[in-house]
């Protein structure tokens, strides 16, 4: 989810078309069916809690896929994007569902900016 981001591979002007894209499809819904502000909230903290989680799978499991806590940290954030979608916007599944998404991709993007200018270690050029 969202590891485009984090990929120091991938090149700086792919990662802001995607947050540009992301940032027309949450405006242009908006636009067209605006969703509440409490929602537009809970996505951007769904967005902080995928963060939260990712930076515990870097330095609490050490990006060891074999360990429970790793699988733990990876489903946490998908089952709360889950929940909020289906709980809280349901009536709108579709518009909102999208446009949920969309502002979640954006506050990734936007509290952790640190990713663009990330340098490749010599060991990772190196594998």
């Amino acid at each position: 989810m969202l590891e485009f981001w984090f990929d120091p591979h991938t090149p700086i002007v792919q990662k802001l078309c995607i947050l540009i894209f992301a940032v027309i499809v949450a405006v242009s819904l908006y636009l067209y069916f605006p969703m509440p502000n409490t929602l537009i909230l809970f996505f951007i903290g769904a967005g902080i809690v995928f963060l939260i989680c990712r930076l515990c799978k870097i330095y609490l499991v050490k990006n060891n896929p074999r360990l429970i806590l790793y699988r733990v940290f990876t489903w946490i954030p998908l089952a709360f994007l889950c929940a909020i979608i289906f709980v809280k916007a349901f009536e709108n599944l579709l518009t909102w569902g999208i446009q949920g998404i969309a502002i979640m991709v954006i506050s990734i993007c936007l509290f952790s900016p640190q990713v663009l200018f990330k340098k490749l270690s010599h060991d990772q050029n190196t594998k």
